[in-house]
């Protein structure tokens, strides 16, 4: 848990609402295997008071990463990892539109903060040379 909050920040005037950077950060850990299933993270107390956030945006994060699954709460013991989903079975148009949905959002993150979309082109290329 401790490396989760090592070096995090919130970009207050970045124009993305402060939950949905805690939605990224923790979405992004949860990716790079970071965390892991059953992982515990932080309590919104201990989130807000490192981020210097309200509470309520905490909540709001952690509700929404609920409703998408990445986390499960558990009353009174606090919020984990949840196991992964299984992989939806998408015709080949679903997966399509899925994909122009993710690129749109991600060249929109993008612009917002002046990365342009060939310098995210050649990362993605980079990255999935390494992961070959």
């Amino acid at each position: 848990m401790e490396e989760l909050l090592k070096d995090w920040t919130v970009e207050f005037h970045s124009g993305i609402p402060v939950y949905k950077q805690i939605i990224n950060r923790i979405t992004e850990a949860v990716a790079r295997g970071e965390l892991r299933e059953g992982d515990q993270l932080p309590t919104i107390r201990t989130l807000h008071e490192a981020l210097n956030v309200n509470p309520n945006t905490v909540a709001k994060a952690y509700r929404e990463l609920e409703l998408k699954g990445v986390i499960r709460a558990e009353q009174g013991s606090g919020c984990y990892i949840a196991p992964p989903r299984a992989e939806p079975r998408l015709t080949k148009k679903e997966k399509k539109a899925r994909i122009e949905l993710l690129l749109s959002r991600l060249a929109a993150e993008a612009r917002s903060q002046g990365i342009r979309i060939e310098e995210l082109i050649e990362y993605i290329q980079e990255k999935g040379q390494s992961h070959a």
